[in-house]
């Protein structure tokens, strides 16, 4: 089985579906727990609907979230994208605003990345995600609050709010050429699964390839990775088998070295998403 194989140590993916009957403040869920180590922040701006400028300089990514983008290099803004940076900073203005340093403290550009809380403890990224501002991401390690940011998106998602009820954000067929690189829905037949030493390719109908990573592996839902590598070793995977995943497209066309030619001959799928846990697809 090389990669993913049985011996591997399993995580728990969770608890993630409990009904949501009452508001997140109600149940007492997303809020600060007493004696965690939190810096109290003043914010300068706000740059969108999921990043943060700090008075000392410091730009905040928020952990658990991603909301569209506001208009930017010349890119007119997406779709909802304005509201989603009103909701921040109406949340905002209960201060004193306290920051949570996720266990990966920084990005890629240098932002931190941190969960807030309002004056009274309650998550600002929970209540952005409860109503609809934007679509929950699970990046390990920055796992903490996980189940709870679900259940928020949950409520959003039952009540096609905000990008749950805007048809700019449903599901993109894997099939269709109006696929492009950023972050996407996207749903597809499953075609085949591949698996190697490094990772499992989830390869949908059209042009889409979801990628699972060894890391990532034991965020994965037990019966469903044992289907999958079971549907690695037969020719033709299950054809009704249907997928919506949420995640970054990333055009390989291009990449650098010879996915670009792959995509060209028909070798490989021309888009390639990142799957990092169970939140972030589901069986249709």
């Amino acid at each position: 089985m090389t990669l993913l194989q049985r011996s591997l140590k399993r995580a728990p993916v969770g608890a993630f579906f409990i009904a949501c009957l009452f508001s997140l403040r109600a149940l007492g869920l997303c809020t600060l727990e007493p004696g965690v180590d939190v810096e109290t922040v003043q914010v300068a701006d706000v740059f969108d609907g999921d990043t943060v400028r700090l008075e000392d300089g410091r730009r905040v990514r928020l952990v658990g979230i991603n909301t569209p983008e506001v208009a930017h290099q010349g890119k007119p803004a997406e779709p909802l994208a304005e509201a989603a940076k009103e909701q921040l900073e109406t949340l905002l203005k209960k201060r004193p605003i306290r920051l949570l340093v996720g266990q990966d403290s920084h990005d890629h550009y240098g932002r931190v990345l941190g969960h807030l809380f309002d004056a009274e403890g309650s998550s600002v990224i929970a209540a952005l995600l409860q109503q609809g501002a934007g679509f929950q991401v699970a990046i390990a390690p920055n796992f903490r609050y996980l189940d709870c940011y679900l259940q928020a998106q949950k409520q959003a998602q039952e009540q096609r709010l905000g990008v749950w009820g805007h048809p700019y954000y449903d599901a993109v067929p894997a099939t269709s050429d109006q696929l492009k690189a950023g972050y996407a829905r996207v749903k597809g037949r499953l075609e085949s699964v591949v698996l190697t030493k490094r990772a499992m390719f989830v390869e949908l109908e059209g042009q889409v390839s979801l990628k699972i990573e060894r890391s990532a592996a034991p965020y994965i839902e037990d019966a469903l990775f044992d289907r999958l590598v079971s549907l690695s070793r037969v020719a033709k995977a299950d054809s009704e088998l249907w997928f919506e995943a949420r995640g970054w497209l990333s055009d390989r066309i291009t990449w650098n070295g010879n996915a670009p030619e792959l995509v060209k001959k028909g070798v490989q799928k021309r888009y390639q998403m990142k799957i990092t846990h169970q939140v972030a697809w589901q069986i249709l």
